[in-house]
């Protein structure tokens, strides 16, 4: 059995209608809170900034909203937003929303307590090699609203470098959110092509975290779930967005599946989709759903075992023997997409051939870990064959 280091820090306060418990759970924790949140999650837009001020109003805090961050958040934004938080003496830090504002809001909590710009943290950066110990942080609080990214159960976040379009994942311990709400009635009003694209994510989290390189027994019992509850459920939510029980399953497959890839990581499935949405803006699930049939035709003879199961958990025979099953878990793959209508190609995300050098290029300096994990090791020239098979 393989060793692992196991680590699952954050409080997470889960269930239909626990945004109304923040309060109590935020007590103490600052007396000025940055909330950071997308502009579709706007003040105007609808109550739940204003329920979230509430809920930290209750908690003896004040509030400045930060209502600008992009489908894929930038090192500019981040940088932007720790100045105004700086500026009003802001001392916790509250990421309202999906991924990208979770993200952002781990970024700006860093900068606004250690300074220097988010470019400086990521690969390449001139702080990029400090230990945790060397550096600050301001308390995070993750509210998220969506089934997908996992943000609030990981120590990780992604930003574009818009200087050079690069993607890179990054990750620090004091990035685990001290307080998680997980409430999946803010789930409820989510767009079809939102639930579809971030439960998408889910799944490539928690498949990706089963059969990488460093996958592990600790990390397979979230990882393993969270494929079922995907599987089983994130249907439902298309067929009918108002299903609490589907859209509180599928919340449920988000945070297994963040915990997952806390434990175990993922591998190039992640690891090229970065670069496709740090040079063409492109959606983070997509990108996974338009390489991962690919990328696991490549690799699923470097970890059988897992790959047949998968396919198992994908509708497979299971009376097939596991080297077949391994080999078919490509095209279990294919049918669950095309299911949701994202049996893409990368080409249809912008990518063109004369592109795919430096996506190749930037996947390896970018998110180099995520490749090396990838069950079966992969070139330069490898990782350009797999997006050229993708087209």
């Amino acid at each position: 059995m393989k060793k692992f280091v196991a680590e699952v820090p954050e409080r997470i306060v889960f269930g239909a209608g626990v945004l109304h418990e923040l309060g109590k759970h935020a007590e103490g924790l600052g007396k000025k809170a940055f909330i950071v949140t997308g502009q579709s999650v706007r003040p105007e837009k609808t109550a739940l900034i204003e329920t979230v001020q509430e809920q930290l109003k209750q908690a003896g805090m004040e509030t400045v909203v930060f209502a600008e961050v992009e489908q894929n958040p930038t090192t500019t934004t981040c940088d932007r937003g720790a100045r105004l938080a700086r500026e009003n003496g802001c001392d916790v830090v509250v990421g309202v929303g999906g991924g990208s504002p979770m993200d952002a809001s781990k970024f700006i909590a860093l900068l606004a307590a250690s300074g220097g710009n988010a470019v400086d943290y990521i690969p390449g950066g001139k702080f990029a090699d400090k230990e945790d110990k060397e550096l600050k942080c301001l308390p995070i609080i993750a509210v998220t609203t969506t089934s997908g990214t996992g943000s609030e159960a990981t120590p990780f976040a992604v930003v574009t470098n818009p200087e050079n379009s690069n993607k890179p994942g990054t990750g620090h311990d004091f990035w685990y959110p001290l307080i998680s709400v997980v409430d999946p009635e803010l789930t409820l009003t989510l767009p079809e092509k939102v639930t579809i694209n971030t439960g998408l994510d889910v799944f490539f989290h928690a498949f990706e975290a089963y059969v990488c390189k460093d996958e592990n027994e600790y990390a397979d019992m979230f990882a393993k779930r969270a494929i079922e509850l995907v599987v089983e459920n994130l249907q439902k939510c298309v067929d009918n967005p108002q299903d609490l029980e589907a859209r509180s399953a599928m919340s449920l497959a988000n945070m297994l599946a963040g915990t997952a890839i806390s434990l175990a990581g993922t591998f190039a499935i992640h690891g090229m989709g970065h670069s496709i949405s740090g040079h063409f803006d492109a959606i983070h699930g997509e990108t996974l759903c338009a390489l991962g049939p690919a990328l696991t035709e490549y690799s699923y003879k470097g970890n059988i075992s897992k790959f047949a199961k998968v396919a198992v958990l994908l509708g497979a025979d299971p009376k097939q023997d596991e080297e077949t099953l391994a080999r078919e878990c490509a095209q279990q793959l294919r049918t669950f997409l095309a299911a949701f209508g994202k049996d893409l190609t990368i080409s249809s995300l912008g990518v063109t051939e004369e592109s795919i050098p430096a996506l190749a290029d930037d996947a390896l300096f970018a998110m180099r870990g995520a490749i090396e994990a990838t069950p079966v090791a992969m070139t330069r020239q490898d990782i350009i064959d797999v997006y050229m098979k993708s087209m």
